[in-house]
């Protein structure tokens, strides 16, 4: 039964909608009548209706605010506006949103009538194409996971997809970057492409809360070109739509349904290559994808020998001459490798630990420090590609630099001249990338050791160091706050209220009461 919510203002009219015609006669059931937008509203939180006959003028919630509310919450809910109002605005303001009809007041029930006999009419056809298409990619899902079916027990549908698949190839569809909320984003995907591909020359099916399988149909010979324009295409719309990237993994042509799981193996497979080939990538499955020739680990002799190249040339090199020699190092390091993502990423943790252990040598408590800037070296395995590792491959061998270049000085002297540098500079837009310049050492080695010897962040210190100096100031009534604000060096007076209540759990205003009140 087609559920119906009348929402009216009008005591009177209400009760004409709700007795105007025998409701299960139309297949319809009257979930119930709303005096208000806000009474409406609980209604459709606890039940949700199919269709929505609401008046237009309402006290709290008019009926376009709540027109716009539901339709963002429960797209699929149906409406039909009523208004004493001839104003051509109202109407297209009420289509433009969402309603389905926009109906005048003295109401005209038959026409009524028609227009939720109609609407229920497209609700169950609706909702049965909707039961077809949750079948048919249930068939599909369990299909890519390796279950085997006989055709003859499917239905007719279903049976015409997998007979349109005597040559296919498929496609593993995925967003670049964090999934934090990877169902909701994956089934947003799922049903933006279906909605995308109106020749159906591919279906699109949900394999789980990481990725989307395209199955993309071939008929008759097929032109490559002609595949990576359309796959092209595919990643730049769901870029406009979504604004975030995705890269893709395809399969060789394969033959008949029967090989969907072996095609959906090697689009997985070719995913991995996006280790290499970085963000927004297609990548082709190959022969060469299943050669016997795999590459071995490096030998223990061979990371050894690695390790001490790494520790000569920190020895000879720094700054920026350090980091492209690192940088070239790192791809002598993938060369042997040949683009084995495991193999780069346990050679990579084994030469850090072995290069870290013999820097630091007795130092432990640094030694704990770094592993734990590193996060034990998950930073690694999290990498997505090898300009992330490469990147912190450099990163590492600069603050392993950085170490060696301070280990016979007195930490605690470098640290002062930092303090000094805040002392002096504090009224001007400093960071941390300005106080390491000034020490030679890189900002992220610069944090660790601050952190170390203080205690506090290089922010927390700066910020300490500004509030300290606006206290000062603030002890003058005639001084304006954002006046201070500015000149301890804090360039918006919102940043400046939430710092100074962090540190002095008063806002600026309440401390210079206080004080002056004392």
């Amino acid at each position: 039964m087609i559920k119906v919510l009348i929402v009216e203002d009008e005591a009177g009219i209400r009760s004409s909608l709700a007795n105007a015609y025998s409701w299960s006669e139309m297949e319809c059931e009257l979930l119930g009548c709303a005096a208000s937008g806000i009474e409406a509203l609980e209604i459709c939180l606890k039940v949700q209706p199919d269709i929505i006959i609401s008046d237009i003028v309402m006290p709290g919630i008019d009926g376009l605010t709540f027109l716009k509310y539901i339709k963002d919450k429960y797209p699929e809910i149906q409406f039909i506006i009523l208004t004493g109002h001839r104003n051509f605005d109202y109407a297209k303001d009420a289509l433009n949103i969402g309603a389905s009809y926009f109906m005048l007041k003295p109401i005209n029930y038959e026409e009524l009538k028609e227009n939720i006999c109609r609407l229920a009419s497209q609700i169950v056809n609706s909702n049965e194409e909707r039961e077809t298409e949750n079948k048919q990619e249930q068939v599909l899902r369990r299909l890519l996971n390796g279950h085997v079916y006989k055709k003859s027990i499917l239905t007719s549908r279903v049976q015409g997809l997998l007979d349109r698949m005597e040559s296919f190839r498929t496609a593993v569809i995925q967003f670049d970057g964090d999934l934090s909320d990877g169902y909701y984003q994956i089934r947003d995907l799922n049903i933006f492409c279906n909605d995308l591909i109106s020749d159906h020359s591919s279906v699109f099916v949900r394999a789980d809360d990481t990725h989307l399988v395209m199955i993309y149909f071939i008929e008759g010979s097929e032109c490559l070109s002609e595949l990576q324009n359309y796959l092209l295409q595919i990643q730049n719309r769901i870029h406009h739509h979504f604004h975030k990237t995705v890269s893709m993994g395809v399969s060789q042509i394969h033959y008949g349904y029967e090989s969907l799981r072996e095609a959906y193996i090697q689009s997985l497979r070719s995913m991995g290559k996006k280790f290499f080939t970085g963000n927004q990538s297609v990548n082709f499955f190959s022969a060469e994808d299943i050669s016997e020739n795999s590459p071995q680990p490096m030998d223990y002799y061979s990371i050894l020998s690695f390790s001490n190249k790494i520790t000569d040339l920190i020895a000879q090199s720094s700054g920026i001459y350090l980091a492209q020699q690192a940088g070239g190092l790192f791809e002598e390091l993938l060369e042997p490798l040949h683009g084995k993502t495991d193999f780069i990423r346990s050679t990579f943790l084994i030469v850090a630990v072995l290069t870290i252990k013999k820097i630091f040598s007795n130092d432990n408590r640094q030694l704990a420090l770094l592993f734990e800037k590193y996060s034990n070296f998950q930073k690694v395995i999290q990498a997505q590609s090898t300009q992330e590792l490469g990147d912190l491959f450099v990163e590492l061998i600069l603050d392993l630099s950085d170490y060696r270049s301070i280990k016979s000085s007195n930490r605690q002297m470098l640290i002062q001249n930092v303090i000094s540098y805040i002392s002096e500079n504090y009224q001007e837009n400093i960071s941390l990338n300005d106080a390491a310049k000034k020490v030679f050492l890189s900002p992220s080695y610069l944090s660790t050791l601050v952190t170390s010897e203080t205690g506090k962040s290089f922010t927390d210190i700066l910020n300490e160091t500004r509030i300290q100096k606006a206290i000062q100031l603030l002890k003058d009534p005639t001084r304006k706050i954002a006046e201070i604000a500015y000149e301890v060096g804090f360039r918006e007076p919102q940043y400046f209220t939430i710092a100074f209540k962090k540190y002095t759990e008063l806002t600026p205003r309440d401390y210079r009461e206080l004080y002056l009140k004392g």
